[in-house]
């Protein structure tokens, strides 16, 4: 080595060890009280540790929701009494993440001495940031928080709900379960089975130094995580359903499919829907929506029946052997005033079998006029579940079946002739939903047994072992000769081969319904190209396959037209689907 080269490397070290010798000076001589003071300011924080949510499962075992870690900045409450180191932190994280923030504004926050929660962190980028600059932010510390998941988003929005964070009343109910950052149901299955999905909140006792980075763990209890509920829904179906009514072009109605045999919820999709992982972000948005994304039509939505009803009625007909043929020639008169069936050419002479194919107005006029009367139509419609409670997991409305007696009561009139010719066809005053819809139908196709509708097939602990498992009920049981009710399930079928059905005929799948046309507005029968709000409401409500039903079908749509051109086309091609997949042999 040169004597020039030598010497070189000698200054350069002398200079390197010199400014490491002036900045141990200013540490330790200039700032050497202050850092001292600072190694001194070690203390206790209480931190809460959050358990996961439990998760909901299809039939199947695939996540329908399930916590993902969340990043959080917090701020120690203890802090706050130190107001100048907190002022300057306060400059740093506007620097850093502009955020506005005051020690006025972070004190409304304080409850009790759980840390006071900063900023959600959503990015690789931001969590390094803090990092890097976590010595200017004293007193500031990020934390793991879970996160709910729901990877099928819009398309189970109706049946899994959302969760949100704990109003002061929850705080109460679920004291010492939870805490101000846990997440508790506020709608569908995340609500109904809050005590199950919760678990317990953990906590921890930490010394920490005077930046926030812990020091020691003094004190620990472990977090407990919720059970798992696993529901009946099958995702694979769900999402068909979805799909195809998405793809149909219709801007708002419901699919419900029950499974024929036990009652089990198979599809609940409501339409348009929401995306639960997004909910706080989208509220305003989605409660401004003129089609109620938030509504569940399914469940909630009421509307006149229709035609749906007649093989309910028919039922009734048969049992009481009061079925003897009319001669439809396009309208019932009752004293002066013309009821029109929907084919105003009429049908000629209808046979009870026939009136149900063709969907006769005109057979079913004579029959709840001069036969079943407004309370023998009411006693027979809530012997297959209309206007009755329902047992059910999640909220739903009841439909209504008006009579005499609530007319004069509510409406301080008296009940007209055409009021029962109306009621006879599931128009006028009574509603249903898309549920009772679909009940009705379960009758039909199980020779009078209804089974009670559920969501839920079991519920798990943490370690996977069932606590409780869901059993098969019925609910209610129609009494007739079975002739009765085969002889309605062949003519819906032949609704659908050549009825008012016949675009729910498939090759794949052997497809027996009925349909109905809600009327909205006395215009909807004489003009065409109507305003969307004063269409038809569209009803197809059915079974497959014909032989042997698994499938219960309901499609509502609303403002569609007739149910023949909206919702028929919509059943058939999620029946096909399921066939074409073979998700039909798996139940």
């Amino acid at each position: 080595m040169t004597r020039r080269r030598f010497f070189f490397l000698f200054i350069l070290s002398l200079f390197l060890y010199m400014i490491v010798l002036v900045r141990l000076f200013y540490m330790q001589i200039i700032k050497g009280e202050y850092f001292k003071k600072l190694s001194t300011k070690n203390y206790l924080r209480l931190r809460v540790l959050y358990p996961e949510r439990g998760y909901i499962l299809d039939r199947n075992g695939v996540k329908l929701a399930y916590d993902v870690p969340r990043y959080m900045i917090f701020l120690d409450p203890q802090r706050l009494e130190d107001k100048t180191e907190l002022e300057n932190s306060l400059k740093t994280l506007k620097e850093l993440f502009g955020l506005e923030l005051s020690e006025e504004k972070l004190k409304t926050s304080l409850k009790g001495y759980q840390p006071i929660p900063i900023k959600k962190i959503n990015t690789q980028e931001e969590l390094d940031l803090f990092y890097n600059n976590s010595y200017k932010l004293q007193g500031f510390f990020v934390d793991i928080l879970p996160e709910r998941f729901y990877p099928m988003a819009e398309t189970c929005a109706h049946v899994m709900g959302y969760v949100g964070y704990p109003t002061e009343q929850e705080l109460a109910k679920y004291q010492g379960r939870i805490a101000t950052q846990s997440l508790v149901g506020k709608a569908g299955i995340e609500r109904v089975f809050d005590q199950e999905l919760l678990g317990y909140v953990g906590g921890e006792e930490v010394m920490v130094d005077a930046t926030g980075r812990p020091i020691k763990v003094l004190r620990r209890i472990e977090p407990r995580v919720g059970n798992t509920v696993v529901l009946t829904i099958d995702a694979r179906i769900q999402k068909i359903a979805y799909d195809v009514f998405k793809e149909s072009g219709h801007k708002a109605g419901g699919v419900l499919i029950l499974h024929a045999r036990t009652g089990e919820v198979l599809c609940l999709m409501s339409y348009p829907s929401y995306d639960p992982n997004r909910i706080a972000d989208l509220w305003e948005e989605y409660i401004k929506d003129p089609y109620k994304p938030l509504f569940n039509r399914c469940l909630q939505a009421k509307y006149p029946p229709a035609s749906v009803i007649k093989p309910a009625l028919a039922i009734e007909l048969l049992r009481r052997n009061t079925t003897q043929g009319v001669v439809c020639r396009g309208v019932f008169v009752l004293g002066n005033e013309d009821f029109f069936c929907w084919n105003r050419h009429g049908h000629g002479f209808q046979n009870i079998k026939e009136a149900i194919v063709n969907s006769c107005d005109v057979y079913f006029y004579y029959h709840g006029y001069y036969n079943l009367g407004p309370s023998g139509i009411e006693k027979t419609l809530r012997s297959f579940t209309y206007g009755e409670e329902i047992p059910f997991e999640l909220k739903h409305s009841k439909g209504f079946i008006p009579n005499p007696r609530w007319k004069k009561e509510k409406l301080k009139q008296h009940w007209f002739g055409g009021d029962t010719v109306n009621m006879s066809i599931g128009q006028g005053y009574i509603s249903a939903t898309l549920l009772e819809q679909c009940l009705m139908m379960m009758g039909i196709a199980n020779d009078g047994v209804i089974y009670t509708p559920t969501l839920v097939k079991e519920i798990r602990d943490p370690e996977g072992k069932t606590v409780w498992q869901n059993k098969r009920k019925v609910f209610k049981v129609v009494q007739t000769s079975l002739e009765h009710f085969a002889l309605v399930r062949e003519a819906l079928r032949d609704v659908v081969r050549r009825g008012t059905a016949t675009s729910a005929f498939s090759r794949i799948v052997d497809i027996a319904g009925k349909t109905g046309t809600a009327q909205v507005s006395p215009l909807s029968s004489k003009r065409k190209n109507l305003p969307y709000h004063l269409r038809d409401h569209a009803w197809f409500v059915g079974f497959a396959p014909y032989r042997d039903p698994i499938f219960i079908i309901g499609v509502i749509v609303e403002h569609g037209g007739s149910g023949g051109s909206a919702a028929a086309p919509i059943a058939r091609r999620i029946l096909e689907r399921i066939y074409a997949e073979g998700i039909n042999k798996e139940l």
